[in-house]
């Protein structure tokens, strides 16, 4: 039978892929019909990927950056379609993360070629008004305080002209001015009372594709990883790299460090970005979505992210 796949392709992300490029790995499928779709607008990949996932197809392939990953894993959370990627963006930090293949046919191929895992998700629930709650899946990571500052200032033409060095200049800016906070947290059902420079919850361990802050999570474990800064500012920071380096840091004092089920912020007013792209601000409630997202990996993917070694034809 042959299997049928969806290709959204987002024609602003910073360095996406031809279309041309996209259809010779179209070509070259054994047992596959794809097509693309292209993007119109913020959140114009979240739909078109549920589409696909109610219509029945077997793949929908993520071509842009984080971002337009983060739209298709909610598009396709709790579906039995899986999702793909193709790199194109200003950190590609799943691509990184799966050691996906840098050329766009070669990425398009695993569909033939690659095998299929099953991913937790991190699912962010806000809001609460008149309009009642609203959620958010995220792949990769959630923030809260000091990224998520940069993250929204960092203009999208500004990410778009100099990539991943818009969010340097923006941090270089914000390192002098972000200050900790008193919170009130809820982790996994028990009160605590922090100070806040940077939160960071991670589904997998990467961040920005430069270094690993959360550099214990699995994706498939059922857990996410917390790790809090209590202390921020330019001394701090570069004192604590080299233990980041060394994957040591949720030794030193000042950080918290442990895997989680849920949490929840309660103190509000931090801003909050999941995936590397701007969302809310607190009060938030975080928690796990245990086995919520298929995807498909380059075959016989060896990677500290995965726990177990189930593995299914794509």
């Amino acid at each position: 039978m042959v299997k049928r796949a969806l290709l959204i392709l987002n024609p602003t992300a910073r360095g996406a892929p031809p279309r041309e490029w996209l259809r010779e790995g179209i070509d070259a499928l054994d047992g596959w019909e794809a097509t693309i779709s292209q993007t119109e607008s913020a959140g114009h990949a979240i739909e078109l990927a549920r589409d696909a996932a109610a219509n029945g197809m077997d793949a929908v392939v993520a071509c842009g950056g984080d971002g337009t990953v983060n739209e298709v894993a909610n598009g396709l959370a709790g579906s039995q379609t899986a999702m793909a990627v193709v790199r194109g963006g200003t950190a590609n930090v799943w691509s990184k993360e799966i050691k996906l293949p840098r050329k766009p046919a070669d990425a398009v191929r695993l569909l033939s070629t690659g095998e299929r895992r099953v991913v937790d998700l991190g699912r962010a629930v806000y809001g609460g008004g008149a309009d009642g709650e609203s959620e958010r899946y995220f792949l990769l990571m959630a923030g809260i305080g000091f990224d998520a500052s940069i993250v929204r200032q960092a203009s999208g033409a500004l990410k778009r002209r100099l990539g991943a060095a818009a969010y340097l200049l923006q941090g270089a800016r914000s390192v002098f001015s972000h200050r900790a906070v008193a919170v009130e947290l809820l982790v996994d059902g028990a009160p605590l009372s922090a100070s806040l420079y940077w939160l960071l919850v991670g589904n997998t361990r990467s961040y920005a594709g430069l270094v690993s802050l959360t550099h214990q999570a699995a994706a498939d474990d059922g857990r996410l990883d917390f790790c809090l800064l209590e202390q921020g500012g330019l001394p701090r920071i570069a004192w604590l790299l080299p233990w980041v380096l060394l994957r040591r840091h949720h030794q030193r004092a000042h950080v918290r460090y442990r895997p989680v089920e849920s949490l929840e912020v309660r103190t509000a007013g931090l801003p909050v970005q999941v995936d590397g792209e701007y969302l809310t601000e607190t009060p938030i409630r975080i928690e796990v979505a245990p086995r919520a997202l298929q995807v498909i990996v380059p075959a016989e993917l060896n990677s500290p992210l995965f726990t177990s070694d189930a593995r299914e034809e794509p």
